[in-house]
């Protein structure tokens, strides 16, 4: 197979990985740009992808952190500080139903991040978020990893509070207006608080071949929300992904790649309560199953140096009704909802130069129906990035985006009335 092969279907590979955090940090201990590991911020190129599935690691003398240079400091922090317009309809109003419209530049929230290795094949990264007046800052991630255990990458075990893998990282995707809206469906009157956009606490088992064609990985989590159950593992929630990736021998679509994911979990709906109101946390009990099943497909269009890459993500979410003393209404109901997304990327040029990928066009649509109740939901978002720089020093790019969505069934009047948003952003994505 020829070396084009080859180098398509390792970059997009990284394109569509999860986990995607750019850390120029990285690029000061080694002494190299950042393009070195990232082929258009925050998307990684082959190298990038071994660096990370290898416990951040290049197999060099300097991995050693015994090896750093005294003034290296392992810390790096990315903020985005952007102006937004945001038109909204069928709102609560004096007289009825208004709209609302709201715009200004808001206080940037900081990223600030922390990550290397203690020793080889030991690995570790934290995320301290926020730090708005509106929003103190917290532990968006902690975890620490044990990389390539009995030799190979077959076997890694990470343990702390991490994303789920997921076809495209909700955390550090491209796109700012909007989430995956599939990842974090839910039906009307559900009590579980399960999404699968945030980190969670829990232990993930994965393994890669030497490429990452072939992925997987298996976690055993604690859903974030809800009051704790009495059991050994509060709020369980098992999540598996798994991918396959084939390089074609085609000019127009060399390389393909296909995956499964599935999580099933547990959420207690009767407590304990100490007034006959107040919930005891930790007593949960009467668990009730959910479940969501999903398959996914990515490709590659043209050449590898200017490629239009695309995910396509169908998803199904089935949940079981709560307990008759609890909410008679859903005692006995299932509720099920399906929805995916479509997500293209593409890098039109590309140079060899300190910002060697200028500009990133990006768009997604989103989809989520329900089996009944309100909720059913479309939103497209498209926009573009002018990359400015990409150095060891400091990363800078112009960020413009549109997105649009509606949701039916949840208007304030006439109730149940279809609601409309529609969002305008530009701003800036520092990261240093």
């Amino acid at each position: 197979m020829s070396v084009r092969l080859r180098a398509a279907g390792i970059l997009i590979t990284l394109i569509v990985a999860s986990r995607a955090e750019a850390i120029p940090a990285f690029a000061r201990k080694y002494g190299m740009s950042c393009t070195a590991c990232h082929v258009a911020w925050p998307v990684l190129n082959p190298q990038g992808l071994s660096f990370r599935d290898n416990g951040y690691q290049l197999g060099l003398m300097k991995d050693d952190p015994s090896s750093a240079p005294a003034a290296y400091v392992p810390f790096s922090a990315r903020t985005v500080p952007t102006y937004q317009f945001t038109r909204t309809t069928n709102q609560p109003g004096a007289w009825g139903s208004t709209e609302t419209r709201t715009g200004g530049i808001g206080a940037p929230a900081v990223d600030v991040l922390a990550a290397g290795t203690f020793a080889p094949d030991l690995s570790y990264l934290v995320v301290l978020a926020g730090f708005t007046p509106d929003e103190a800052g917290s532990v968006e991630s902690a975890w620490a990893r044990i990389a390539n255990i009995g030799g190979g990458g077959w076997v890694n075990l990470r343990v702390g509070k991490f994303e789920p893998e997921q076809p495209v990282s909700e955390r550090r995707g491209i796109l700012r207006t909007a989430g995956h809206a599939v990842y974090s469906a839910r039906f009307d009157g559900s009590q579980v608080g399960f999404d699968l956009a945030s980190n969670h606490v829990g232990l993930e088992l994965d393994g890669h071949d030497a490429r990452s064609e072939t992925h997987y990985s298996i976690a055993l989590l604690h859903a974030n929300g809800g009051h704790g159950s009495r059991g050994p593992w509060s709020q369980p929630v098992v999540h598996a992904h798994a991918t396959r990736a084939f390089e074609i021998d085609s000019a127009a679509l060399p390389w393909l790649r296909i995956g499964a994911l599935g999580t099933i979990g547990w959420w207690p709906t009767r407590f304990t309560t100490s007034d006959g109101t107040t919930i005891v946390e930790g007593t949960g009990r009467d668990f009730r199953k959910y479940s969501r099943v999903g398959a996914e497909v990515s490709g590659i269009f043209g050449h590898a140096s200017t490629p239009f890459f695309w995910t396509a993500v169908a998803m199904h979410g089935q949940e079981q009704g709560s307990a008759p003393d609890v909410d008679p209404g859903l005692a006995t109901r299932k509720s099920s909802f399906d929805g995916g997304f479509l997500e293209v990327n593409w890098v039109p040029v590309s140079a060899v130069a300190y910002n060697a990928t200028p500009w990133v066009l990006f768009a997604r649509y989103d989809v989520v129906r329900y089996d009944s109740g309100p909720g059913d939901f479309d939103g497209l978002s498209a926009g573009l990035r002018r990359h400015m720089a990409l150095g060891p020093r400091a990363s800078l790019a112009v960020h413009a985006e549109v997105h649009a969505d509606r949701t039916r069934g949840t208007g304030f009047q006439p109730a149940g009335g279809e609601v409309q948003v529609q969002t305008a952003l530009l701003g800036f994505d520092v990261c240093f």
